[in-house]
């Protein structure tokens, strides 16, 4: 109930504003911009338990062609350049290639947080994992169907379930928890049911010692157990229910972003994450306390007074 009252009580996100919005759209069928930056100004994180009536308000939004600029934005540097930041990169087709397992690299790490890709590949050489990646690689679509475009996220779905079809892809590796999330949630329904594994489901018997709080992401929680078995010494709390970066927030409000990520980082213990986009959000804000779990294996991993392989 505090974090409720808290909530409702920020002039920043107010989760009686998705209330009102999902009425006045169900009753006049329109909303103006304040209504508009009012549904965004929510990380979905689900602490009110209204998540989803604002999630069912911004895809009525949307339906009725009223989409806030950030959505357009988002939606066209997708289709146009494959990735939601709009970063422009040289693709070649490897479409005859056949590969059955896959790293989904993931727009984050492949765009903005490149060393914890190169980590993560680290990490799977080590643990002997053998994979390719796609030349032509795409966006997931889990922020199309967070900002509550249906359509385009769907759009984005069926040209990579094409890719992975063409490839005889059966096993996909993500980095990014939202990728893990959307390839569990929107592909199986699609005719294409592959085994999706977020990359800490390969990292058993690895232990890294340290007193961290690790923050949990919004989009694999759940994995929350198996990293305190990485990180032992971690308390079974999550440093905060939102990193500040999720539901498109980063792309629509960063002072919103940042302000939460502050919350985040407001105890002096230095911060584990497992997901790029929160990693993106608070490295800028505390760059020495924020660690990102794969780099700090692959940095340790050869030393034994840190990383233990219990293999």
């Amino acid at each position: 109930m505090n974090d409720l009252n808290e909530m409702v009580e920020s002039p920043d996100c107010s989760p009686l504003r998705s209330i009102y919005c999902n009425l006045k759209i169900g009753i006049t069928g329109k909303l103006n911009q304040k209504d508009l930056k009012d549904i965004y100004d929510c990380n979905l994180c689900n602490q009110c338990h209204l998540a989803g009536l604002n999630l069912r308000t911004r895809e009525k939004s949307v339906k009725k062609g009223m989409v806030n600029n950030h959505l357009a934005q988002v939606r066209q540097n997708i289709t146009e350049y494959g990735n939601s930041y709009g970063i422009k990169t040289e693709k070649t087709s490897d479409k005859n290639l056949k590969m059955e397992t896959v790293l989904f690299k993931g727009c984050t790490s492949t765009h903005k947080t490149p060393e914890i890709l190169k980590s993560a590949e680290r990490l799977l050489k080590i643990q002997g994992i053998k994979y390719e990646v796609m030349d032509d690689e795409t966006c997931c679509g889990n922020i199309l169907f967070n900002l509550g475009d249906i359509k385009a996220g769907n759009a984005a779905v069926e040209r990579n379930i094409e890719k992975f079809k063409s490839r005889g892809i059966k096993k996909i590796i993500t980095i990014c928890p939202g990728c893990y999330s959307a390839l569990n949630k929107y592909y199986a329904s699609k005719d294409f049911n592959p085994e999706i594994i977020l990359l800490v489901d390969l990292l058993e018997g690895l232990k890294l010692t340290g007193n961290y709080t690790i923050q949990d992401p919004c989009h694999a929680r759940e994995k929350g157990v198996d990293v305190r078995k990485i990180l032992s010494e971690a308390s079974n709390r999550s440093a905060s229910p939102c990193c500040g970066a999720g539901g498109g927030m980063m792309a629509h409000n960063k002072a919103l972003a940042t302000k939460k990520g502050l919350k985040t980082l407001s105890n002096d213990k230095s911060v584990v994450t497992y997901c790029p986009f929160c990693y993106l959000n608070l490295s800028p804000l505390e760059s020495k306390r924020v660690k990102d779990l794969y780099q700090l294996l692959d940095k340790n991993l050869n030393s034994s007074s840190e990383v233990i392989c219990a293999k």
